[in-house]
């Protein structure tokens, strides 16, 4: 197996082809070439599940139909293998749904703690250094380090218990800060998913 700071390049390759992308079926590639697929994952950590064809796995915060939210773990498929920029050598390339609002960059300082909010949309979340968590509503935490993917869909959070929290606490984890990737996607209109693996239906 792959080791997470690899599996991070191939994330950034893969979300990174999205940006500049205007159609849903296939962000940032041709019209012809196929969307990933994405499955429901047994459980983390999150990291490439295979090599050859590769299955990249990541951790999802999502509401279900009450506003509860959880953790799941999902694994994109369906890479393609060609020439990225040819004529470089051919490598596996994955155009993942959705399309692309905005990328920036977070660093969350040591001993930062954001109390429970949601996210401002649906976005994928790279760890590029230091580590990081978020609490679901229902007690459920996902913790992630460097070349481990979030995609956060909790935007469908509503209070929860006599505390009223909602969404999702986030920490910084560890003695160094924590360097984030965030890719922000533009939410499809329509009904709310509830189907944590299908990051455009949120």
């Amino acid at each position: 197996m792959m080791s997470f700071k690899t599996a991070g390049r191939i994330a950034m390759v893969l979300l990174a082809s999205g940006a500049g992308g205007t159609a849903v079926l296939a962000a940032g590639g041709k019209a012809s070439e196929p969307v990933m697929t994405i499955e429901a994952a047994p459980s983390g950590p999150a990291g490439l599940t295979a090599a050859n064809p590769p299955a990249l796995r990541y951790g999802t915060l999502y509401a279900d139909a009450k506003g509860q939210s959880h953790v799941q773990y999902c694994d994109l498929k369906n890479f393609i293998f060609k020439s990225y920029a040819p004529p470089a050598a051919p490598q596996y390339v994955g155009f993942p749904p959705g399309e692309v609002a905005s990328i920036k960059y977070a660093i969350l300082p040591v001993g930062y703690v954001g109390t429970w909010h949601t996210a401002p949309g649906p976005q994928w979340v790279i760890t590029l250094s230091g580590r990081w968590s978020v609490e679901a509503t229902d007690g459920s935490v996902l913790e992630q380090g460097p070349g481990e993917v979030e995609f956060n869909a909790d935007t469908g959070s509503t209070p929860q218990g006599q505390e009223g929290h909602v969404g999702h606490l986030t920490r910084q984890v560890g003695d160094v800060p924590n360097v984030q990737l965030i890719v922000s996607l533009k939410p499809r209109k329509g009904k709310r998913s509830i189907d944590p693996c299908q990051p455009t239906a949120q």
